[in-house]
C-alpha cells in the first residue's frame, strides 16, 4: 500500500518517461508529541529563522541601494541586484508562512504583490517613474500608495525594467530615490513581521495556546489543522500561481512573461527554493510524529515527493522562458508540477483524515 499511494499521481509521467530527477512564548516542552508541540517545533525551527533571514536581508538590500545612490556604477548595481536575488529566496521562505502576522495589515500584499494578472503593478510603477512622483521616494508616503508598488515585484521593475541602466550613472537619480524608497518600506515590514511573530502574547502565542478563550484556536484539533493547511494549500499555490503563471496545460498555452521575477532572472531559483523550504518546514515541525499508528505510509509518501520533486526542480537551469522552450526541461517542470500536487494530496487529503483534522479554507478557492 505504501508504494502505491506514494507513487499513485506519478504513474502517468513515470509511465511517459519523465522521472529524470514558536517563538516560544509558552512553557510547551519539545519533549511532548502533541499537536501544540508540532506548532511550537514549526514556529521555533522554521517559522522565526525564516523572519529573520528575510529582516536580514532587507536591511541589507536598503543598505546597499543608499550606497549605490550615493556612488554609482556597474559594479554597485551589481552587488544591488545580487542582494536582491538572495532577498527573493528569502521571501520564497516567508511566502509559505500564510498565516498570522503577514495576513495583517496588507503585509503580504504589500512585500509580494503577486499575482497580478492584469499588470497593475507594473503600469502603477512604469507611471510613477514616467511622471517621476516626488512623493512615492519618500517612504512614509509611498507607505500610503497601492499595495502594488511598495515591494519586491514593483523594486523587480525599478531594478531590471526599461532605463534600469541609469541607475549606475545618475548620482542621487529619481529612479534610485525610488529604488531606495522601496527597500525602505520591505525593510520596514519585514522587521514588523519579525517583531509580530516575537511578540509575547502574539500570534504565536495564540497557536500554542489553544482554548475556549482563544478567538483563532479553540482546541489543539484546530492549531493542527491551521498547521496542516499551510502545507495542502501551500501546494496548491506553487502549483496554480507559481507554476502555473507561466506554465501551460500545454506548450501553446505556456506565457513566459508571466513568470514572476522573470526579469531579474530569479523565477528558478525562488521555485527552488519554496519546494526546498516546504521539505525543511514540513522536517521542522516533525509533523510524522502525530501520526497514528498505521499511518506511516503518508511519511513515506511526503518523504517520497519532497525528495524527488526537489531532485527535478534543481536539474533545470534558465530563465523562465528556457525552461519551457527546451523540450527536456519543460517535461521535467511538469514532473514537477505532478509531484506537487501529489504532496498536496498527502497532506489535504491523506494526513487530514489520518488526524481526524478539518482542512481550512484555500485562498485560492474559487480564483
Amino acid at each position: 500500500m505504501s508504494l502505491l499511494v506514494s507513487i499513485r499521481s506519478l504513474a502517468p509521467t513515470i509511465a511517459a518517461g519523465i522521472l529524470l530527477w514558536c517563538v516560544c512564548a509558552g512553557p510547551v516542552s519539545a519533549a511532548e508529541n502533541t499537536p501544540v508541540s508540532a506548532v511550537h517545533k514549526a514556529i521555533t525551527g522554521f517559522v522565526l529563522p525564516a523572519h529573520e533571514t528575510l529582516s536580514q536581508q532587507a536591511s541589507a538590500l536598503k543598505e546597499q541601494i543608499g550606497r549605490l545612490c550615493m556612488t554609482p556604477s556597474s559594479d554597485a548595481l551589481d552587488d544591488v541586484r545580487a542582494t536582491f536575488g538572495d532577498t527573493v529566496v528569502a521571501m520564497a521562505a516567508v511566502n509559505i508562512v500564510r498565516i498570522g502576522p503577514v495576513l495583517e495589515n496588507n503585509r503580504l500584499e504589500k512585500l509580494f504583490f503577486w499575482p497580478d494578472r492584469r499588470g497593475i503593478g507594473l503600469r502603477q510603477i512604469q507611471a510613477i517613474i514616467a511622471k517621476q512622483d516626488p512623493t512615492a521616494t519618500d517612504p512614509a508616503r509611498l507607505a500610503g500608495k497601492s499595495v502594488a508598488v511598495q515591494g519586491l515585484t514593483a523594486l523587480e521593475f525599478v531594478l531590471y525594467g526599461d532605463g534600469a541602466e541609469t541607475l549606475a550613472q545618475i548620482p542621487d537619480g529619481y529612479r534610485c530615490r525610488l529604488a531606495l524608497a522601496i527597500s525602505t518600506n520591505i525593510d520596514g515590514i519585514a522587521g514588523d513581521l519579525l517583531t509580530a511573530w516575537k511578540a509575547s502574547e502574539g500570534f504565536a502565542y495564540a497557536w500554542q495556546h489553544p482554548g475556549p478563550d482563544n478567538a483563532a484556536f479553540r482546541d489543539e484539533k484546530e492549531a493542527l489543522s491551521a498547521l496542516v493547511s499551510l502545507f495542502s494549500n501551500g501546494m496548491e499555490y506553487y502549483d496554480t500561481i507559481e507554476l502555473g503563471s507561466f506554465l501551460g496545460v500545454t506548450p501553446e498555452r505556456d506565457r513566459p512573461r508571466r513568470a514572476l521575477f522573470r526579469r531579474s532572472g530569479n523565477t528558478l531559483r525562488f521555485l527552488q527554493a519554496g519546494l526546498k523550504n516546504f521539505r525543511q518546514f514540513y522536517e521542522k515541525s516533525e509533523l510524522a510524529s502525530q501520526l497514528p499508528d498505521g499511518s506511516a505510509w503518508i511519511d513515506d509518501a511526503i518523504v517520497f515527493g519532497f525528495r524527488h520533486g526537489i531532485a527535478g526542480i534543481e536539474s533545470l537551469s534558465g530563465t523562465a522562458a528556457e525552461l519551457i522552450e527546451d523540450p527536456q526541461q519543460r517535461s521535467r517542470l511538469v514532473f514537477v508540477r505532478t509531484v506537487v500536487r501529489g504532496l498536496g494530496e498527502n497532506f489535504g487529503i491523506d494526513m487530514t483524515a489520518a488526524l481526524d483534522l478539518t482542512a481550512n479554507f484555500s485562498s485560492l478557492d474559487g480564483d
